[in-house]
């Protein structure tokens, strides 16, 4: 077999070794270490690899369940297998296995790139290889080495790879660049995710962004980080393939991730440029400039066009057709620009999210190729290209990938790209608070180490008169390594969703609409053109409705700061924002509902929530909209109904969020809550400032996800961050909010986004 390569001394190790059967309890994993006898040498794809003489080899026995090999390439099976915990490539349980592991030189020729990455001046990189050979319990330690050193084998060779029998497997770890690629449908990459665009146009101005759900564009994705590469048989003509994150073997740095996108196509730059423009279209606006720089235009069509620069904020060039040429080109080349941007931006924030989120030992991807497929493809596994190796094999041989089959992403909502969606329970609800643990160095007491944590509350099921549901999505992850970490060091972000689905009613559309108004994303202006918009695009038929706001860690560090002094009057107008819309004149409107509501909120708060009982809030709301200056313009008509105490009263939304005995009394439900966060977010702050331990996370995130439990109080919560922020530093355009629509079934799925991303 070319490039054998050899041990020496074998008779002086077989002789320090015990004679004994491999199923034999004396045998520890860490049986020796042996120096190869000479060096060997090869060459791929102008990169050369050698192992020296004189290397050393470890020698590990397994041969019990719970032995530990480091690499994690053999093991237990989990209690349970799902694509986010696979079984090892090799399981222990009725055979014994002897591992060989080897120091390898890797070097390019001059001018070339090695995917291995270098942690030396010289170019050169070390690779770690492990060779597994499988025996029956009851053969003899020294039998067994006997037959295996006359055999020992590199995964890099790909003749040493064909001959690997049933329960074998052929390793190597090394920091490399990994290269893959992903679709991703761009209406999820216009979720919450449009300020690029939308700073085209002047402050106010809303974006109405109408795509296909089908339209989807590329990206090349490469991760640097330390990665294993098995190659193991579990029956003979096939080889299962897996990708794990590398074991820690010495000192590591945290994961770099690189994004390149495609441009977009016509049709996705078309719809665009006609969001920009608006009415009466883009290519109406472009011949309108067409015919300005040769005849003059008549008074319907500069009116057209007065509207249409305006809306771009190009008014200035109304009076040079040149200029104003020269003016929309650059608009447009901005606008292409735009859409690169944006998609990379999610695509990178995305990976980064879903990757730090992935254990050590984690495995990322699986197939089973037959020996003939693997043969064109394993120089291209053994050098990370694996976007190269997604084109060559059919995805039938994928059995896990990132947790997600290979095909477009889709539903890649808030800061996730789709791979680890969160699961949302029919009619129930979800608590998560997950902790991700990735060391930089063997020693996982007291060396450098990062986190990352999952942390969700959400809800499916009934929503209001609809179908639908929420999520809030508490982000908190470290990007590099720290020895003594606190909650300095963390990236923290907030994502909140709210759903509707189905058939919907011209009420629930307004409900919705109203909702979108109390999250800053549509001003009351611009409730009736959307609705039309809305109803065009249904015809009648199911939409789903999705709002979205999006926090990143700057403007979310300062919100903190703010909720944590406690003012609760801001969250009293919140509250009354919040309240449910009707056709009544106190209910139609936000700024008017907050007007009525807030003091009734107010003085709920400030009398800590004592006997506020359904009678009693009844009889105060009555006795206060009698005498309110702004609500005696409806003639007492809602004095009346709030004090029925009937549906969608203040009363009634009180009982309903607040009968809670498990948080403080039977109607102290939102108060407690509402205690609870500023506690929490006081928590944060304090820790911020002291660089306090990252358990603390898990404390606030305990107080935070007591009021994202009703879908009433995360509406408020919402409200609540939004105003807060337009008296923050960065103000209201820090953060991403959308209104999506989406209508139609299958290929004839259509989205219709709204925006709010402006420079407020």
């Amino acid at each position: 077999m070319p490039f054998e390569w050899k041990l020496a001394s074998l008779d002086e190790l077989k002789a320090l070794l015990l004679d004994t059967p491999l199923q034999d309890s004396q045998i520890r994993v860490n049986l020796a270490t042996i120096k190869v006898q000479q060096p060997i040498s090869l060459g791929l794809e102008a990169l050369s690899f050698v192992v020296d003489g004189g290397a050393e080899t470890a020698i590990e026995a397994f041969n019990a369940p719970g032995d530990v090999d480091a690499d994690g390439v053999i093991g237990d099976k989990p209690a349970q297998e799902d694509v986010s915990k696979l079984s090892p490539p090799l399981v222990l349980g009725q055979d014994a296995w002897l591992k060989y592991g080897v120091r390898v030189r890797a070097k390019a020729q001059a001018g070339v790139n090695m995917p291995f990455l270098s942690g030396s001046a010289s170019g050169e990189v070390s690779l770690y290889v492990a060779d597994y050979h499988v025996h029956s319990l009851t053969e003899s330690l020294r039998d067994a080495l006997n037959k295996d050193t006359k055999n020992l084998r590199l995964p890099l060779v790909l003749d040493h790879v064909l001959k690997l029998q049933p329960k074998e497997a052929l390793s190597f770890q090394a920091r490399t660049r990994l290269e893959t690629s992903l679709s991703l449908s761009w209406a999820d990459v216009f979720t919450s995710n449009l300020n690029a665009l939308s700073r085209l146009l002047p402050a106010g101005t809303l974006l109405a962004l109408k795509t296909s759900v089908g339209a989807s564009v590329s990206g090349s994705v490469s991760v640097a980080d330390d990665f294993i590469l098995t190659f193991s048989r579990e029956q003979a003509g096939s080889v299962v393939v897996s990708v794990q994150k590398g074991a820690v073997r010495s000192a590591k740095l945290a994961a770099q991730i690189g994004v390149t996108v495609e441009a977009a196509s016509a049709d996705v730059m078309g719809a665009v440029l006609d969001a920009l423009v608006g009415l009466p279209g883009l290519s109406h606006f472009e011949a309108l400039i067409d015919k300005l720089s040769t005849t003059p235009l008549n008074d319907e069509e500069k009116k057209l066009l007065r509207l249409a620069l305006d809306r771009l904020g190009l008014t200035d060039y109304e009076a040079d057709a040149s200029a104003l040429k020269r003016a929309w080109e650059d608009q447009k080349a901005r606008a292409k620009q735009a859409l690169t941007t944006l998609a990379a931006e999610k695509i990178s924030a995305g990976f980064q999210y879903e990757y730090s989120r992935l254990s050590d030992e984690q495995t990322l991807m699986r197939m089973v190729l037959t020996d003939e497929q693997l043969k064109g493809v394993h120089t291209s596994l053994v050098l990370g290209r694996m976007s190269q190796v997604l084109k060559q094999v059919d995805p039938s041989v994928m059995r896990s990938y990132f947790q997600q089959a290979s095909r477009t992403l889709s539903e890649a909502w808030g800061f996730t790209l789709g791979f680890s969606k969160w699961q949302m329970l029919h009619s129930q609800g979800q608590k998560k608070l997950q902790r991700v643990t990735q060391f930089g160095s063997p020693d996982s007491v007291h060396g450098p180490r990062k986190y990352a944590y999952v942390g969700v509350r959400s809800y499916e099921g009934g929503f209001f008169q609809d179908r639908g549901g929420w999520s809030v999505d508490f982000k908190c992850d470290m990007g590099e390594f720290k020895s003594e970490p606190s909650v300095r060091d963390f990236n923290f972000g907030l994502y909140l969703l709210l759903r509707r689905s189905g058939k919907m009613s011209e009420t629930s559309l307004r409900q919705a609409i109203d909702e979108a108004i109390v999250w800053h994303v549509l001003d009351d202006a611009d409730e009736e053109q959307v609705l039309q918009q809305i109803q065009a695009a249904a015809k009648g038929g199911p939409v789903e409705l999705r709002l979205e706001v999006k926090l990143a860690d700057p403007i979310f560090r300062e919100l903190t700061s703010l909720v944590a002094f406690g003012q609760p009057e801001f969250f009293a107008k919140a509250l009354a924002r919040s309240m449910p819309w009707d056709t009544s004149r106190a209910r139609s409107a936000p700024e008017f509902r907050q007007g009525v509501y807030a003091p009734l909120w107010m003085a709920y708060l400030t009398e800590k929530a004592k006997d506020w009982t359904p009678p009693r809030a009844a009889q105060r709301a009555a006795a206060w909209l009698k005498q309110d200056k702004i609500a005696k313009g409806t003639a007492g008509e809602v004095a009346f109904w709030e004090g029925t105490g009937r549906p969608n009263t203040f009363a009634d939304v009180l009982d309903k969020n607040s009968r809670l005995a498990d948080v403080g009394g039977m109607y102290g439900g939102t108060y407690v809550r509402w205690q609870r966060l500023v506690s929490g977010m006081a928590r944060l702050k304090d820790g911020l400032l002291t660089g306090a331990d990252p358990t603390l996370i898990d404390d606030v995130f305990s107080d935070l996800e007591e009021l994202w439990r009703v879908s009433f109080h995360v509406k408020a919560f919402g409200a609540m961050l939004l105003d807060l922020s337009t008296k923050s530093v960065q103000g209201l355009k820090a953060v991403e909010r959308t209104f999506t629509v989406v209508t139609g079934s299958g290929d004839q799925q259509s989205q219709l986004l709204f925006s709010a991303s402006r420079a407020e």
